[in-house]
C-alpha cells in the first residue's frame, strides 16, 4: 500500500511539475545590462559602460549605438558612465536617457530621431532623479530617490505637479497600458497607484510585501510587486486580497503578460525564472539559463519573453 501511495505521489508530482525551458538564443552586448525597453522589433539596451545599444532582437543585429563621454571616479581617473535608464516616446522616435554624471549626479537627455540630443535635467535642476518615463511626446513622469514624483511638460519646460508619495526611499514605478496611471513602490513594500494627470493617489496596495519592493509591473488592472522578502505579490485594483507567491530568493524583477493571466519572476538563487498561472496559482514553466541576478523581464506575447540580468546577455525565451 505504501509503495502504491509513493508511486502515485511521484506520478502526481511529475505531472504537476513545471516545464523546464531554456533560452532560444541570446544577444550579447558590451558591458553589463542595466535595463532595456522594447519597441516592436527594437530593443534599447542601457549598459554600465557608457553605451546605449539598439538591437533588432528578432534579426539579432545591432542597429546603432549611442556612446557617452567618460567621467571621473573619486580618484580622478576616467571611467565609463552608467546608463541608468531609457524610454521611448509614443511617437516611436524620441528617447529619454538617464546617464551618470560627475560626482554621483545624473543627466536626463532627450534624443530625437535625427540624433539631436539636449539636456532636459541635470545637477542645476537640483532633482535627485531615479527614473523617468514618457507619458506622451510632450510630457515626462520623473521619480526621485526621496520618493517624490514630478510631472513635467517638455515644451515649455515646466513642472505641472509634484507629489511626495511617502518618506520611504523610492524603488520603481510602472505605467499602465494607456499611461494614465502609474504604480509606484518603495522600500516600505507599499505600492501607490497614482493618476498621472492630477497626481492624486487613487489606491494604496499593501499587506503583501513587508519589505522593499524592487520592481513592479502594471497590466490589465493588476500590479505585480517583486520583493526583498522573497515574495512576488499580485494585487488587483478590483479587490483587496492579493495573491502571494513565496519564493526561495529575493525577487529582483518580474513581469505580467498583457492580460495579467501569467506572472514571471526570479524564483531562486540559481537565477531561475518561474512562470505562474494566476488563475490556478500553479507554476507552468521554469526558465533555466539566466546566469546572473535578473534585472528586467517582459512578455512580448504569451509565448515569448525577453530578459536581462547583471551581465552582458539578453535572453530570448520561447514557451512550448
Amino acid at each position: 500500500m505504501r509503495l502504491l501511495t509513493f508511486c502515485f505521489l511521484t506520478l502526481w508530482s511529475t505531472l504537476m511539475a513545471a516545464t523546464a525551458v531554456k533560452p532560444a538564443y541570446s544577444i550579447d552586448v558590451d558591458g553589463n545590462v542595466v535595463e532595456f525597453v522594447r519597441e516592436s522589433n527594437t530593443l534599447y539596451i542601457a549598459t554600465d559602460v557608457g553605451k546605449l545599444e539598439i538591437y533588432d532582437w528578432q534579426a539579432r543585429q545591432k542597429k546603432e549605438e549611442i556612446i557617452y563621454p567618460d567621467i571621473h571616479d573619486f580618484l580622478g581617473d576616467p571611467m565609463k558612465p552608467k546608463i541608468f535608464g531609457v524610454d521611448i516616446a509614443p511617437d516611436h522616435q524620441t528617447l529619454v536617457i538617464m546617464v551618470q554624471d560627475e560626482n554621483g549626479e545624473r543627466i536626463l537627455y532627450l534624443r530625437t530621431a535625427d540624433g539631436k540630443q539636449t539636456r532636459f535635467l541635470d545637477k542645476n535642476d537640483h532633482i535627485q532623479m531615479r527614473e523617468a518615463r514618457f507619458i506622451d511626446t510632450n510630457h515626462l513622469l520623473v521619480a526621485t530617490m526621496s520618493n517624490e514624483m514630478l510631472y513635467f511638460s517638455i515644451n515649455p519646460k515646466k513642472i505641472l505637479w509634484r507629489k511626495q508619495l511617502s518618506l520611504s526611499t523610492f524603488s520603481d514605478f510602472q505605467l499602465n497600458e494607456d499611461r494614465t496611471k502609474v504604480a509606484s513602490t518603495c522600500e516600505s513594500g507599499i505600492v501607490y497607484v497614482v493618476d498621472v494627470k492630477s497626481g492624486k493617489i487613487l489606491k494604496t496596495l499593501e499587506g503583501g510585501n513587508k519589505d522593499n519592493v524592487f520592481k513592479v509591473d502594471f497590466k490589465n488592472y493588476k500590479v505585480l510587486a517583486c520583493g526583498q522578502d522573497r515574495k512576488a505579490v499580485l494585487y488587483s485594483l478590483g479587490y483587496d486580497t492579493p495573491i502571494i507567491y513565496p519564493t526561495q530568493f529575493l525577487v529582483y524583477a518580474g513581469a505580467l503578460n498583457a492580460q495579467a493571466t501569467l506572472s514571471a519572476f526570479q524564483y531562486n538563487e540559481n537565477n531561475e525564472i518561474a512562470i505562474f498561472d494566476n488563475a490556478t496559482k500553479s507554476e507552468k514553466y521554469r526558465l533555466i539559463g539566466q546566469h546572473s541576478v535578473l534585472n528586467t523581464i517582459l512578455f512580448v506575447d504569451d509565448k515569448t519573453l525577453i530578459s536581462s540580468s547583471d551581465d552582458n546577455h539578453i535572453l530570448i525565451w520561447r514557451l512550448p
